[in-house]
């Protein structure tokens, strides 16, 4: 068999059956379903036994594991050459697997990678992804090089390198565990096109809220793979950079701008990705930190200014331009 399709479920059930739909219309068709439901207390598992097609195979956990136990259930359970992971909520574009699949035979050194996500619900946004494994490997230092919910990996990956989601991982977040066990051992790649319409709600806001210090926990860990201690101010100072805790004071530009020469040397130690490489994605995470200053106070923008060394041209056209909105009353 090609292709397993890991799909984890828990109290999914409005969406469930959209989301094996367009698994069912895919155009690629050597693929298996494996169904983990992670003792769901809505109607999922009821909507998954109403299903009646050769390829999908239930499997119902006696307890809740989260998404690391579920996940890693579902690995076990799948017997594919690839192992295709989808969300119980988001939906797989038709060519979605075909195109995965064609990408993975045509790279034998890659092994994970994804492709781009349309964000559908509260948001309309496009989410892209590095395409090569030296920015892959650059981006895996700071978060996620492939998407989780639209990635495809080589069990044997998983199998020669005794690598794969542990139950017990913190339940929020720990995909960032995962790939950076398989940067270890890996290539990544992405391929440049929109796989999955991933969905944007409620459900993603009530989660991020109540996620933070396990959110902690794997940034602790992600650290500590990275050869760092993982305390209590590096967690601090990595959350602030990839801006999960906003900068806001003069004293916070600085943590981010003295973590990213932290991270830098990292990278050059373990020679993760090109100095090139990382020089890029720093550009980013620091480009990034100035749109989030725009409510702070003046110092903080000053010390950004600062450390930067001046402001690029579009980024000083752009704060002008704020500026004059905010004078003349438009904000």
């Amino acid at each position: 068999m090609k292709v397993s399709v890991a799909l984890t479920v828990y109290n999914k059930a409005p969406f469930l059956k959209e989301v094996l739909d367009s698994i069912f219309a895919q155009t690629f068709g050597d693929y298996e379903i494996v169904a983990v439901d992670d003792k769901s207390t809505d109607d999922s598992l009821q909507v998954l036994r109403a299903i009646q097609d050769p390829r999908l195979r239930i499997v119902e956990l006696a307890e809740n594991l989260g998404h690391p136990g579920a996940t890693r259930t579902a690995f076990e359970q799948s017997r594919g050459e690839y192992i295709i992971r989808c969300d119980a909520d988001d939906r797989s574009r038709p060519e979605r697997f075909a195109k995965q699949v064609a990408f993975m035979d045509a790279h034998p050194e890659i092994g994970m990678s994804g492709g781009a996500l349309q964000l559908f619900g509260d948001s309309d946004d496009v989410w892209s992804f590095p395409l090569d494994n030296d920015a892959c490997q650059a981006q895996v230092l700071f978060g996620n090089p492939v998407p989780d919910c639209a990635s495809i990996i080589r069990r044997s990956v998983l199998v020669e390198n005794d690598v794969g989601f542990r139950t017990a991982w913190p339940r929020v977040s720990a995909d960032w565990l995962f790939m950076l066990d398989v940067a270890a051992v890996s290539r990544f790649g992405n391929i440049p096109e929109v796989i999955l319409d991933y969905r944007r709600g409620e459900q993603n806001i009530s989660a991020l809220s109540r996620s933070m210090e396990a959110r902690r926990k794997v940034v602790e860990l992600g650290l500590q793979r990275l050869g760092l201690e993982g305390s209590p101010e590096e967690v601090e100072s990595h959350l602030t950079s990839i801006g999960t805790i906003k900068a806001k004071t003069s004293e916070q530009v600085h943590v981010v701008h003295a973590w990213l020469k932290t991270m830098e040397r990292i990278n050059a130690t373990t020679e993760r990705s090109s100095a090139e490489a990382f020089r890029k994605m720093k550009a980013v995470i620091w480009r990034r930190l100035f749109f989030t200053l725009e409510a702070a106070d003046r110092k903080a923008l000053w010390t950004y200014i600062k450390l930067s060394g001046g402001l690029p041209r579009d980024l000083a056209l752009y704060l002008l331009k704020v500026r004059i909105s905010a004078l003349l009353g438009r904000q």
